[in-house]
C-alpha cells in the first residue's frame, strides 16, 4: 500500500541545521514517514555527524534551536540509518525499510539535481505515496506533515500542498502563505504571499492557494503522480527557478492547496546567502537568481525575454545606487554571458 511519506532534504554545509530541522520532523506523530538527506559534498563531516546525532552519540543545537525544540518536541533515537551513494540512490535496487537514508551526492550538484537523487530514491520505493520536499534549515511543528496529508486526501481532484512557512527568529511572523505569485512579462517572483503578516492576522482567504503561481520549495507535500507526470526538477537551474519551472510544466492539473494550520520555521537561506529577515542578497544568489531567471524566461516565456533583460538592468542601476558593488557586477556578468568567478557552474 502506498501510504508512507518520504520527506526530502537537501545539505550543503549545514549539517546542525538539517539535525535540528530531524529532530522536529521525526518529534511528529500520526503519519508515517521515511527520510531522505541528500549530502551536497559538504566536505565538513556533514553525513558522519548526522549520523552520530541519528545514533544518539551526538547532541548539537543552538540557543534558537533549543527554543524551538522545547515547543516541537525531540526525535526518538536511535533511528534505523543507512548511508549510500549518489550512484546507489539512483540504481532502482535500494529498498529501503528503515528510518533515514543518507545519501552522498557526491559533488555541489545545486539545489534541483541534488534533490532529485533523493526524489528517484523515493519514487523507487513501492510503498511511496507522497514526498514532502522540505528545506533542511526549517523546524516543523509535530502535526505539520499529517494536516498537509490530510488536506491533500481531502482535494477532490489532483493536487498539492504547501505550509504556512514562519521566520525562524521571529516566529510570530509570517515568511510565506506557501509560495508566490509570479510576473511573466518581467520574469520576476513577487514578494513571497503574506510576507511579514503577523500570524495572528491571517485569515481563511489569504490561506488559500489559488492566487500562487508556485509553492515554495522550502515545504511542499507532492502526490506520487505529480513525479510521475510532470517529472522531477529541472536540473538547468542551479539555484532558484526551480519550482517556477516546477509548475509552469505542470500547466495546471494540480491544483495548489495551503494548509494553514500547517506550520514550519524557516531561517531563509543561511548558507546560499538569500535575502532574509534582516540580510541583503550575496553577489552569489543574486547571480544564480538573475542567471536562473533568464533561463527560465528563454524556456517558457521568449518573447518577453527583452523585457526581462530591460527589468535586470534596471536592478543594475538599484545596486549601484545601495552602492551594492557586489551585487551589481555579479547582475552585469549574468547580463553579458560572463561566468561568476569561483562560483559553481
Amino acid at each position: 500500500m502506498r501510504d508512507v511519506t518520504y520527506v526530502v532534504l537537501l545539505n550543503w554545509r549545514g549539517w546542525s541545521d538539517t539535525i535540528a530541522c530531524l529532530e522536529s520532523v521525526f518529534a511528529g506523530g500520526g503519519a508515517p514517514l521515511r527520510v531522505i538527506v541528500c549530502d551536497n559534498a559538504s566536505g565538513d563531516g556533514s553525513l558522519e555527524k548526522i549520523s552520530a546525532w541519528a545514533s544518539g552519540e551526538l547532541e548539537v543545537e543552538s540557543v534558537e534551536q533549543a527554543r524551538l525544540a522545547r515547543l516541537l518536541g525531540r526525535a526518538p533515537r536511535p533511528l534505523r540509518q543507512r548511508r549510500i551513494t549518489k550512484e546507489q540512490a539512483e540504481s532502482g535496487d535500494v529498498v529501503f525499510d528503515g528510518d533515514l537514508m543518507l545519501v552522498d551526492n557526491g559533488a555541489n550538484l545545486g539545489f534541483a539535481a541534488g534533490n532529485n537523487v533523493g526524489l528517484r530514491l523515493a519514487l523507487s520505493q513501492n510503498d511511496m505515496g507522497n514526498v514532502w520536499l522540505l528545506n533542511n534549515d526549517t523546524m516543523v511543528e509535530p502535526d505539520c506533515l499529517l494536516r498537509m496529508r490530510d488536506r491533500l486526501a481531502a482535494a477532490p481532484g489532483l493536487a498539492v500542498c504547501g505550509s504556512v512557512i514562519h521566520f525562524f527568529d521571529r516566529p510570530e511572523i509570517v515568511q510565506a502563505l506557501g509560495g508566490n505569485r509570479f510576473n511573466h512579462f518581467t520574469g520576476v517572483a513577487h514578494r513571497s504571499e503574506g510576507r511579514f503578516v503577523h500570524e495572528k492576522d491571517i485569515t481563511a482567504q489569504d490561506a488559500q492557494g489559488a492566487s500562487l503561481a508556485y509553492l515554495s520549495g522550502c515545504s511542499m507535500l507532492l502526490p506520487r503522480r505529480f513525479l510521475e507526470d510532470v517529472g522531477l526538477m529541472g536540473e538547468q537551474y542551479f539555484l532558484y527557478y526551480e519550482e517556477i519551472d516546477w509548475f509552469t510544466r505542470a500547466n495546471g492539473r494540480f491544483e495548489l492547496l495551503v494548509e494553514p494550520a500547517a506550520r514550519i520555521y524557516h531561517r531563509e537561506g543561511s548558507s546560499i546567502g538569500s535575502p532574509g529577515w534582516q540580510r541583503s542578497a550575496s553577489a552569489f544568489a543574486d547571480y544564480h537568481l538573475y542567471r536562473s531567471r533568464l533561463r527560465f524566461m528563454r524556456c517558457h516565456y521568449r518573447r518577453y525575454l527583452p523585457v526581462a533583460y530591460l527589468a535586470a538592468w534596471l536592478d543594475v542601476g538599484k545596486c549601484l545606487l545601495r552602492r551594492q558593488f557586489a551585487n551589481a557586477r555579479a547582475v552585469v556578468r549574468v547580463l553579458l554571458g560572463l561566468p561568476q568567478p569561483g562560483a559553481p557552474a
